[in-house]
């Protein structure tokens, strides 16, 4: 009997083809194929499930595992480059927008096929590339009259060189596409020219300013206005400046005081930027990109060097220079935001307090049961190497034998600018035979700067994750009792991202590893029996929060850290520490009252980050009705929007189990008698809905019962 080959998708890759499912077309189709493949299903269940033929199904599974994520794509999404000129694809977008007439539509793939010459496949990728469609039948002739509301759609340009500064970015109303109704807007701010030399000359940084902006000029469509703010400029104080004006009257002129109001401006405007109403396209998040901007604007040295960017031609069509500047100020490196650490960081085994070596031990004795003579395997990042370290002598006390696998970040970062992602994520068979037969594995997840490593386009993440997919392969095939240790996500830059504090995180990572497991099994167990056997559940706080769910006497999912004594490829898993939830999917159906909660957090929807304070939900007859935030709305409405049908149904109900936990990002939820209630996705905890997209929120000092019957009682754990 033949069986389908075994799919396994990286967090990446799960994050890019629950987006790409959302599509109807083929392309969607494709990922919804790869998902199910992913979950288990056979190419026959695959092919009843989506109505399509078995021959398909595993067509698409056997090129995904052939060519992972470039695999699922057949054919170009947009023509390719050189086969049509480039005025005949702007023409055909002047034509798409810009007709009226009294049918349904303005106009057709067919009809502009055939008179722009091309397929009228073309026409359609052209359409799906500039985000543009045809215009509707309007009964009122349009008033030219009237003034859309202008919101910030991309940004275009970045220069820095302090005192001197500009931020360019495109304005409009409606979805990127080239056009005369586009405004390019910069904003500079730079000293008055006495400051830098003789009174009316050019000195220094002017002359790169104006450099800057006449490649922008170059760059930008002509059809584009430019808006310029300066600082400490009268109009007789720099005549090169006001004779470069005349020459470019598209360029208008505001005052900035100083650079300090300067960098003030830029975040106000990257707030806005922030609150537009629509994705960039390629499925980036308007708020992470606001903020990864901010956050770097905001560390910028003004004693370093100078920094030059302009989008290319190609971005600034398509709406994608945002991502391509955070792409560029992360991963790059540019010294005057970020220092690079240098190649090879020092190992130190110091750990004044002891407590590295205390959460290596019971990790190891308690969660892992290690015995002597065992070969244990750990791999390890820089920022991870110091607790890498104390697992390998606790391995050797314990009588076994230790084999660190260590990757320096620095080198990782400077090897995803020099090096082909499919190299970087082959694993050698020299380190593959080593994990296969090991006894024990370790593995601490990195690279540690997860903003760094999201900042990567997204072929190139997909293409990395392979990498720990056939790492995790092989643990498995060898039936290794295997942990990951979230320690690994801390760091400077990743506390940043999340708005938390370093020493504090780690500090309460490493506390909450020293739980007893045999402690939280017993939890757990509790737990997941109550709310396995119950039929309704209520949740109830000061705050204003009562809730009521019904319960469909579904399996709970326990995440206590137990680790199977003898796993088998069949039932391997990657247990990972700290632990500490039990989750159950509710009745779908099934949701009554409102839901507060008391946490802030930076992560409270899938794919994306960013400051979540009091959110409120109400629900009646079973769907979410109304939702509020105090901080957050926009990316949560943002992410609401574009999701699909299931987006307003209940989820899922958690409860914490480890007392150890406080405020650590992503594990808010493990923190004891915390409540997490979730709507959307909830299929892969037994339930019937399987939308790409989920949100949660935390509550703390709740009261629940279960069939009338206390579970946790301000936040206690009762009965």
């Amino acid at each position: 009997m033949r069986v389908a080959p075994r799919v396994a998708l990286s967090p990446e890759e799960r994050s890019w083809i629950a987006r790409r499912s959302r599509s109807i077309r083929a392309p969607g189709r494709r990922a919804r194929i790869v998902d199910l493949a992913a979950m288990g299903l056979t190419d026959s269940a695959i092919a009843n499930e989506l109505g399509v033929n078995r021959q398909t199904s595993a067509r698409w599974r056997r090129r995904f595992l052939e060519g992972r994520l470039a695999g699922l794509d057949a054919i170009d999404p947009v023509p390719r480059r050189g086969r049509i000129p480039e005025e005949t694809v702007q023409a055909i977008v002047r034509a798409t927008v810009t007709r009226h007439r009294g049918d349904r539509f303005a106009a057709s793939t067919r009809r502009l096929a055939e008179e722009f010459g091309v397929s009228h496949m073309t026409v359609r990728r052209v359409w799906e590339s500039y985000g543009v469609r045809p215009r509707p039948f309007e009964s009122f002739p349009p008033r030219y009259d009237a003034v859309a509301p202008v919101g910030l759609r991309d940004l275009v340009g970045l220069y820095l060189h302090s005192p001197s500064a500009a931020l360019a970015w495109t304005l409009g109303s409606g979805p990127p596409a080239p056009g005369p109704s586009e405004i390019a807007r910069v904003a500079l701010a730079f000293q008055p020219l006495a400051t830098r030399g003789s009174a009316g000359g050019e000195r220094g940084n002017d002359a790169e300013l104006r450099q800057f902006l006449g490649r922008l000029d170059r760059r930008l469509d002509p059809g584009l206005s430019v808006r310029v703010a300066a600082t400490g400029l009268a109009s007789d104080a720099a005549p090169s400046i006001q004779r470069w004006r005349v020459r470019h009257p598209r360029f208008e002129l505001d005052l900035v005081p100083n650079f300090t109001q300067w960098r003030a401006r830029a975040e106000r405007e990257l707030r806005a930027f922030e609150r537009g109403s629509d994705r960039l396209p390629g499925g980036f998040a308007r708020a992470e990109i606001s903020r990864s901007l901010s956050r770097y604007i905001a560390t910028y040295r003004t004693e370093g060097p100078a920094f030059h960017w302009i989008a290319r031609r190609r971005e600034i069509a398509t709406g994608r220079g945002a991502p391509r500047l955070r792409y560029d100020l992360s991963v790059t490196g540019h010294p005057g935001f970020k220092s690079q650490p240098e190649l090879g960081t020092v190992m130190t085994t110091e750990d004044p307090e002891g407590q590295r070596r205390r959460s290596a031990r019971n990790v190891l004795r308690q969660y892992l049961r290690v015995r002597p003579g065992e070969r244990v395997t750990i791999e390890c990042w820089t920022s991870t190497l110091d607790d890498a370290n104390a697992f390998v002598l606790e391995t050797l006390r314990l009588g076994a034998r230790p084999l660190l696998l260590y990757q320096d970040e620095a080198t990782y970062w400077t090897a995803t600018t020099e090096v082909p992602a499919a190299s970087l994520a082959r694993l050698g068979e020299h380190r593959r035979a080593a994990v296969e037969r090991t006894d024990v594995f370790v593995s601490f997840l990195g690279p540690s700067d997860r903003e760094r490593f999201h900042a990567l386009p997204f072929k190139v993440r997909f293409r990395l994750g392979e990498y720990e997919d056939a790492l995790y392969d092989a643990a498995a095939k060898a039936g290794a009792r295997a942990v990951q240790m979230a320690i690994g996500r801390v760091s400077d830059a990743s506390a940043r991202m999340y708005g938390v504090d370093a020493a504090r995180w780690r500090a309460e990572l490493l506390a909450a590893t020293l739980v007893d497991p045999r402690l939280l099994k017993r939890r757990a167990r509790r737990v997941a029996g109550r709310l396995a056997r119950g039929r309704e559940l209520r949740v109830s706080h000061a705050n204003g929060t009562d809730l009521t769910l019904r319960l469909l006497g579904r399996v709970p999912n326990r995440s206590d850290g137990t680790v199977a004594s003898t796993p088998s490829r069949g039932n391997w898993s990657l247990v990972t520490l700290p632990a500490g939830v039990v989750s159950v999917s509710v009745d779908e159906s099934s949701a009554e009252g409102v839901f507060e909660s008391n946490i802030a957090t930076s992560v409270g929807l899938a794919y994306g980050v960013g400051e979540f304070r009091v959110g409120r939900w109400t629900f009646e007859r079973g769907r979410l009705r109304r939702f509020s935030y105090r901080e957050g709305e926009e990316l949560f409405s943002e992410g609401y929007s574009h999701a699909g049908e299931g987006r307003d149904r209940p989820g899922a109900i958690s409860i914490g189990l480890n007392e150890n936990i406080e405020s650590s990002p992503l594990l808010e939820d493990q923190a004891l008698g915390t409540v997490t209630f979730q709507i959307g996705r909830n299929d892969y905890l037994g339930g019937r809905t399987r939308l790409p997209w989920w949100a949660w929120l935390n509550l703390r000092g709740a009261d629940l019962t279960v069939d009338g019957r206390p579970l946790l009682k301000a936040g206690a754990l009762v009965g």
